[in-house]
């Protein structure tokens, strides 16, 4: 076990598949305690499993305030606290434009810009108090947030009109946050990820289609959950303390 978040609460959001749960289980390698979430009961609690004692499972349905409370609620009742929020939950449902209906476009925003806002509001409403009192004592503690977004909300991307604006508008709660709340020593950053998980895995099916996708990555093909994880690991630790308002691409050069 390693040491870099030794001791730090974390919430990792839609952490029972894919990139979610390759970073619940890199971050407990590296010493932190984690509320493990997703709508899948199943897969949350095979990932807390995997785990072990450090992990407690949250299974609210990311995308309103009273959900992104009661997450949070876990956190502070199982840990007393937390110190890094990543809001990773998301779901697709790609359409191009004159195909989209307003439920498609409705429910990805919801969950994944709604989502990302209201976690970082319930989480920062627990942490500014903190943060006001050590600033006042001189010893501030960085906390972070790291958001998810994509190659599809920095470029666009055909048949995600619903999926590229709310990935966009992450961009925007990532550096508006980093403004508000770097006087409270409180680290936002986003990561711009491509991996190969059960969201991605549909849109490799058609030969022709995978070969023109992949054609796009510089190192030819997705990368794996696990060789993301890392990006998130250095993010919440105290190496990245000088680092806020940033999107990191860990993409195989698929936007450069």
């Amino acid at each position: 076990m390693g040491e870099r978040l030794a001791g730090k609460r974390c919430i990792v959001t839609g952490a029972g598949g894919g990139i979610g749960r390759a970073v619940a289980q890199a971050f407990a390698v590296e010493g932190a305690r984690v509320v493990v979430n997703d709508v899948d009961k199943d897969a949350a609690e095979e990932v807390v499993a995997l785990i072990g004692s450090s992990a407690v499972v949250n299974h609210e349905a990311i995308g309103s305030v009273a959900a992104a409370e009661a997450l949070v609620g876990t956190a502070m009742d199982a840990f007393g606290g937390v110190d890094v929020l990543v809001n990773n939950a998301g779901i697709l449902r790609d359409r191009m434009l004159h195909k989209m209906s307003e439920e498609d476009f409705d429910r990805v925003i919801e969950v994944h810009l709604k989502g990302t806002w209201a976690c970082g509001r319930a989480v920062v409403q627990q942490w500014r108090p903190l943060a006001k009192k050590e600033s006042e004592s001189g010893e501030p503690v960085h906390r972070k947030i790291i958001n998810v977004t994509s190659a599809s909300g920095l470029i666009g991307a055909v048949g995600q009109s619903n999926y590229a604006a709310a990935k966009m508008g992450i961009l925007g709660l990532t550096k508006t946050w980093a403004k508000e709340l770097g006087p409270l020593a409180i680290n936002v950053n986003a990561i711009a990820p491509a991996a190969l998980t059960a969201m991605t895995e549909p849109l490799l099916e058609d030969p022709e289609t995978a070969n023109k996708r992949l054609a796009r990555f510089a190192l030819g093909r997705y990368g794996a959950p696990d060789e993301i994880a890392p990006s998130f690991v250095f993010l919440a630790s105290p190496e990245s303390d000088y680092i806020t308002g940033q999107v990191l691409c860990v993409d195989g050069g698929l936007v450069i």
